[in-house]
């Protein structure tokens, strides 16, 4: 069985292989600034969306609760 370490190993990036290869072809390096973009950009729309369903979710329960409590007055 492989341990925590053997993966990590397995999985680890040459990053100055890659920071090199970037620096030296424009499009790999407009490749992975597009990317990062469409990465953050979906980022921030899935904590809008969780923001707004939290927000439909609470304006539900709070018409419930309003409609319940006037409704047993």
């Amino acid at each position: 069985m492989l341990s925590m370490l053997h993966i990590t190993r397995l999985l680890a990036v040459p990053t100055e292989e890659l920071v090199e290869a970037a620096k030296a072809d424009p499009v790999l390096l407009g490749v992975l600034i597009g990317v990062g973009v469409l990465a953050a950009l979906f980022f921030v729309f899935g904590i809008f969306k969780h923001f707004f369903k939290t927000a439909v979710f609470a304006g539900l329960l709070s018409a419930g609760v309003w409609y319940w409590y006037f409704n047993i007055r």
